[in-house]
């Protein structure tokens, strides 16, 4: 049985990605020299070992995976927006303390002024300033908006300017 004692977060599943099976993967750990042979997510309580049938990278720490026996996007889904693990005692050569932006995907936006926000669904990077989406809303994701960061509790504690979330 696998203990949660004996792994370490190297990121998070976040979305499908077409409908053959792959998974937008984003990770805290940079996999330029070689990738897993498999990571582990949480099912029900079980932290279950999934095999890496192939893999393509989208940046520098995201990767669109195919997992062996995951052959379709509704099979894909179910295993979107976990944790994923590995084995405490890998070593990796280049661990980074800087996450992908897509890692907070799942993360909830907390104002100082207005409250709680809600629940970033999505990250555009399709302009030349990163956008969190969040409901009906884009948030800048800019370093002077943002005041702390619980990652335990997936908590992004901002201080927005007045008027923003009022567009």
């Amino acid at each position: 049985m696998i203990l949660q004692q004996n792994l370490t977060k190297i990121g998070k599943t976040i979305k499908p990605h077409g409908i053959s099976g792959e998974i937008l993967c984003a990770f805290s750990v940079d996999f330029s020299e070689n990738f897993l042979e498999y990571f582990i997510l949480e099912e029900d309580g079980i932290f279950v070992p999934f095999f890496v049938e192939k893999y393509r990278s989208k940046g520098n720490f995201d990767f669109f995976v195919k997992l062996c026996n995951i052959n379709n996007e509704f099979e894909a889904k179910m295993l979107c927006k976990k944790e994923i693990f590995t084995d405490k005692n890998i070593d990796f050569a280049s661990e980074v303390e800087n996450f992908s932006i897509d890692f907070f995907v799942g993360y909830t936006i907390v104002d100082e002024k207005f409250g709680e926000v809600g629940e970033i669904d999505d990250v555009d990077e399709s302009t030349i300033n990163t956008l969190f989406a969040v409901g009906g809303r884009l948030i800048p994701v800019c370093e002077e908006y943002i005041v702390n960061i619980d990652h335990k509790k997936k908590i992004i504690y901002t201080d927005l300017p007045d008027g923003l979330l009022e567009i």
